[in-house]
Parts: structure tokens; C-alpha cells; sequence
């Protein structure tokens, strides 16, 4: 992370510095009405209020360790940038400037004096950052459309738990792909699963490989491009909850390296492949992931 006096932080693809929960978190759980971003890639998105006005559409990310607003809202509620954040997307990094939220709230969390980067090219009015539930558990009820915020404890019944480990407060997993060991991070800011060259070398997808497919290009929340190949795997496993024959994309990416992830196989969990289970959760003291197929 930079030493200066700016930020820096990373987006869906994005990495922050963590901020302390503020005062409003309680252990009671919350819930809030989650819908679908409209852009077609079935990312989550909550209703949050800011300064009093909205409401406003934040996408749900859990790879955002702080929050994002679009600069078009920024313009709305007439907030002046203050200091700059150092982002950095899945593909690049820059500086943006930010702004600071006297009241920001939803039915998940109630926070006070929050500073938010400005970043174009949202497909929302803003990202939620995970920095707001550094002390609770946040599940998605894919079944019943709904988000909820509560208390850490035991896995609840229904849910398979895989243990994972905190990095920058973004939780990373343990996985298996093909027999292959994996690290993963859980991002529901993804569109889509996206490997690292290791692990598409341990998976023995070379370049000419007739199961690999070039053509598409990546963009991140920078709009910084990357030409990514894909491939259909058997399976990939995840503390015993197995997901058939998922499409993976493959690529070399800068945020593996940010999420300290450069020195092996690795993921990044997408939504394209967490839409298929009935629930997922994240108990963020107990840094695990809990699945309910």
C-alpha cells in the first residue's frame, strides 16, 4: 500500500485500506431488499441513503474494502472532492479524488463520516464496501432476494462452512479446481470467475489447447482492458460444495499481486458462479465462507 497521505484502495476488482466500523454497526441483523444490476451480469445491489437523499443503487462488492460513489451523484449532492485515493482496478491503477458522506445508511448499516472515491463508469450509483462489516456477518438470500447484515456466530444450519483468512478484510478461500489447489477471492463485484496464468498452468491449458477460447477482453472499474482466454473445467470445489463444469476465465491480472496471490494458482470467485448456490454468507470476524447449496 502507498505511504502517503492519500488512500488506497482496490475495486472489483477493488482494494482499500480499512476503516474502523463505526459507531451505528450493532449485532442485531438487518436486512434490506436485494435486486439484480440491470446491466445483466447479476451483481447484487442495495438501496442506500446519503445525506439524507436517495435512494440511491450500490452495488454489493465483496472485494471493495472501502466505498465508491459516482461522480454524477457526487454532482447532485453538491459534495466538494477533498483529498485523493490510490485505486487499484483488476488491470491497472490511478489516483481519484474523494468526498466525504456526513450520513450514510441502508438497511444493512448505519455510518457516520464516510469518505467515498469518486469513480466513473459505475453500473450503480455507487459500491458498497466491505470496511462496513468488519465485525459482522453479511449474507446474500439469493432465494428470497434479500440481504442481511447480523451478528458473527456459529454456521448456521443449512450452511457449509470453508475457512478462510482475511486479506486487506477481503476474505480468501482455499479451492479446488480439476484437483488443483487454489487460493480464491470471493467477489461478488466479478461478473465472471477469472484465474491467474498459474492456475491455468497447473490445469494444463496451454496456448493452442482446443479447449482454450481467445477473443474476449476484460475491463476493469478503470476502464483499463485486458485480453483474457477461457476454458470449461470439471469442476472446481469449494469446503465441500462442488460446482460442475464452471467457465473460467484466464489472465494476468495486477490484482492478484495486490491481494498478494502471484505466487501460485489462483481465482477470483465471480458472480456467475456464487448465483448458483440458495445462499452465501460472510462471517467477517471468523474469516469464513458459508455456502448453502
Amino acid at each position: 500500500m502507498p505511504a502517503s497521505n492519500a488512500r488506497a484502495i482496490c475495486i472489483a476488482l477493488l482494494l482499500a485500506t480499512m476503516q474502523a466500523a463505526n459507531a451505528g454497526d450493532s449485532a442485531s441483523t438487518m436486512g434490506s431488499p436485494m435486486s439484480r444490476s440491470p446491466d445483466g451480469t447479476g451483481r447484487f445491489l442495495a438501496k442506500v441513503m446519503l445525506d439524507g437523499k436517495g435512494p440511491y443503487a450500490f452495488l454489493i462488492d465483496t472485494a471493495a474494502t472501502a466505498s465508491v460513489l459516482s461522480p454524477a451523484v457526487a454532482v447532485q449532492l453538491q459534495l466538494n472532492p477533498g483529498g485523493s485515493t490510490r485505486v487499484t482496478g483488476g488491470i491497472g491503477s490511478t489516483s481519484r479524488m474523494s468526498v466525504s458522506i456526513d450520513d450514510y445508511r441502508s438497511g444493512l448499516f448505519d455510518r457516520r463520516n464516510e469518505t467515498m472515491t469518486l469513480l466513473s463508469g459505475l453500473s450503480a450509483d455507487g459500491v458498497i464496501g466491505m470496511n462496513a462489516f468488519v465485525s459482522r456477518r453479511l449474507e446474500f438470500d439469493l432465494a428470497n432476494s434479500e440481504v442481511k447484515a447480523g451478528a458473527s456466530g456459529p454456521t448456521p444450519d443449512g450452511f457449509v462452512a470453508a475457512q478462510g483468512a482475511l486479506q486487506h478484510g477481503i476474505l480468501i478461500v482455499d479451492v479446488i479446481v480439476d484437483g488443483v489447489p487454489a487460493r480464491a477471492v470471493v467477489d461478488t463485484g466479478a461478473p465472471y470467475s477469472i484465474g491467474n496464468p498459474q492456475l491455468q498452468a497447473a490445469l494444463g491449458l496451454k496456448q493452442g489447447d482446443t479447449r482454450l477460447f481467445a477473443g474476449e477482453t476484460m475491463v476493469d472499474s478503470l476502464a483499463q482492458e485486458l485480453p483474457v482466454s477461457k476454458a470449461m473445467v470439471g469442476k472446481m470445489a469449494i469446503g465441500g460444495v462442488v460446482f460442475a463444469k464452471p467457465m473460467l476465465r484466464f489472465g494476468k491480472m495486477p490484482v492478484f499481486r495486490a491481494f498478494g496471490l502471484d505466487d501460485g494458482p489462483a481465482l477470483i470467485l465471480g458472480i456467475d458462479q456464487l448465483s448458483h448456490l440458495d445462499a452465501i454468507a460472510i462471517d467477517y470476524p471468523r474469516a469464513e465462507l458459508q455456502l448453502r447449496p
